[in-house]
């Protein structure tokens, strides 16, 4: 099964209760499909500063603040092997947030990730521990709650400890792919068909579905709710039946995050893409995204390994049945019937391509101007890579456009790609320079990357598409978000950061009277805020002084005087 555990036995067990009180209204559920991850726990909606409890006694064992991810973090660890994660908080409780405030003031930065041990911040089951938030890489207030096995910080699904979370609704199931496949796994040709209801539930596409392969995957799109929320949430897990025969069965209980890119594998990734949708497949594009395979799971027409290929003989109907779970039992049946037709003229397609770059293993590609290398895990499947190298002497623009394959092609991992200058910038601009890629909008995104000895600029990127070295000599821009110059009966104020290129860390330091202050960053927003909550200054006129530098070294200075 994939992503697959029995939850481990402890001498000491432990008595769970919810992160907060009242109904826990679920708006994402674990291994909920995100871009790149799978959802790695539960989100509870909730209003801003609603208190947050500890699930069961332990310690804080560590607490996270960055302008992005969690945001403001707590990780508490349990005496039987667990810990807990609660993110987004907007408030931290009075201990930990002097202990947070101390250290931010002693090394001048507001990012922090403090590590504790089992006697400095112990807690009881149910002690309040912070306050719900938005902050981080978050769009509306909400509790992101994880349970995870403190050996390999591997996140588990938090509905497996307990927490009541009323469900009576099976999933929903909208779409169901047929995906015709070449002897590379690769898809041929695509059907899209809506099954129907049928009395009593469950689901039926009425029509038999003739193709012209021998080889078939499946793909459904489907979804979940719970009872008290209408969110169309992440399915808990599914299974394919050939017949009667089990050929490909998942189930989200535990996903390390070393496996949760795999998330690409499991799903339609172009169509994501493409149309920002998701189709969970029910079939395997590469064993490694396979922790473990069930008994009597079968490859389906003959000898092979367990990845959910449906193997079809001449005009001898299959019959199907697929199903999608929750994590409270309730289930949906798709019934279907797949009957392999030959057609005349339907041999292996025509693929042009450059190189045919294998799966499993590694590959380089080298040219005078151009070195790509994929690790052996980089690709799910065979890729008749298409390569093409563009002429591109638009301002900034430092070497040809070398376009690789295509973005929908999903990548694991990174590759590491090294692309040589038209010319070899001066010293002056050599730090300037950065390997990123321009989106469809005309915003240009930057790798980073560093020079080699051999005049080339490596970075390492994260899909294919299109890519060209840059020069970046723009300083970032600082604009008023509230900042009157008058701030007598002001909480505080804000600004927001803009950089021309977006990807790299940004630096700031920011001070009153040539003192250091606390500015809090939101990196969904690029706002800095300060709150006077946290030092205030005496009464009369006051100097504040920005600056700012972006990952290639241009850097702004942005000063204002207010009264307070």
């Amino acid at each position: 099964m994939l992503f697959s555990f029995s939850l481990p036995l402890f001498a000491q067990p432990l008595i769970y209760d919810a992160p907060l009180a009242g109904p826990l209204l679920v708006t994402g559920t674990f291994g909920e499909l995100r871009s790149d991850h799978f959802h790695a726990g539960l989100d509870f909606r909730a209003q801003t500063g609603t208190p947050v409890m500890a699930v069961a006694d332990g310690f804080v064992s560590r607490i996270r603040i960055s302008g992005g991810g969690y945001g403001q973090a707590i990780y508490i660890d349990h005496p039987d092997g667990h810990r807990s994660v609660y993110g987004h908080l907007e408030v931290l409780a009075p201990e930990l947030l002097d202990t947070v405030r101390a250290r931010q003031y002693a090394g001048e930065e507001f990012r922090q990730d403090l590590r504790f041990d089992s006697t400095a911040y112990p807690v009881v089951r149910g002690q309040v521990i912070g306050g719900v938030g938005n902050r981080g890489h978050s769009f509306g207030a909400h509790l992101h709650f994880e349970m995870r096995l403190i050996a390999g910080d591997a996140p588990v699904n938090p509905l497996a400890f307990g927490f009541s979370v009323p469900d009576t609704r099976a999933p929903a199931v909208r779409q169901l792919r047929v995906y015709e496949l070449d002897d590379h796994g690769l898809e041929v040709t695509t059907q899209t068909v809506v099954p129907t209801t049928v009395r009593g539930g469950g689901y039926e596409v009425r029509d038999t579905v003739i193709v012209a392969s021998p080889r078939v995957g499946l793909s459904l799109k489907t979804y979940d709710r719970q009872n008290a929320m209408p969110n169309w949430n992440g399915i808990y897990g599914g299974s394919l039946y050939a017949d009667t025969t089990l050929v490909f069965d998942f189930r989200f209980d535990l996903i390390p995050f070393e496996q949760t890119e795999y998330l690409n594998a499991l799903t339609d990734y172009a169509d994501w893409v493409k149309n920002t949708s998701w189709y969970h497949r029910f079939w395997a594009l590469s064993p490694r995204q396979f922790l473990a395979r069930p008994r009597d799971a079968k490859n389906v027409g003959g000898a092979g390994t367990y990845n959910g290929v449906l193997k079809l003989r001449p005009e001898k109907p299959l019959p199907v049945r697929m199903r999608v779970l929750d994590h409270a039992g309730n289930a949906s049946d798709v019934a279907l019937v797949l009957v392999y037709r030959p057609a005349a003229g339907t041999g292996a397609p025509h693929r042009p391509h450059q190189y045919l770059l294998p799966a499993g293993e590694a590959s380089i590609i080298d040219k005078d101007d151009l070195r790509l290398e994929l690790a052996a895990d980089a690709l799910y499947r065979d890729c008749f890579f298409r390569y093409a190298r563009l002429p591109d002497r638009s301002s900034g623009v430092l070497s040809p456009t070398h376009q690789l394959h295509d973005h929908r092609t999903p990548l694991h991992g990174k590759a590491r790609l090294s692309l040589r200058p038209f010319a070899e910038p001066g010293a002056s601009l050599r730090n300037h320079v950065y390997l990123g890629h321009c989106d469809t909008e005309g915003q240009r995104h930057s790798h980073g990357g560093r020079w080699g000895d051999d005049g080339r600029f490596t970075a390492a990127i994260p899909s294919f598409g299109d890519y060209a070295l840059y020069l970046d000599t723009l300083p970032p821009g600082i604009v008023i978000n509230y900042f009157p110059a008058e701030l007598r009966r002001a909480a505080g104020f804000s600004l927001l950061v803009e950089d021309e290129v977006s990807g790299g860390r940004l630096d700031y330091r920011g001070t009153v009277d040539g003192q250091w202050i606390l500015l809090e960053y939101d990196a969904k927003n690029n706002k800095l805020t300060y709150n006077f909550a946290d030092g205030d200054f005496p009464p009369g006129k006051h100097r504040f002084v920005l600056e700012v530098q972006d990952a290639r070294g241009n850097a702004t200075s942005w000063e204002r005087r207010f009264r307070r």
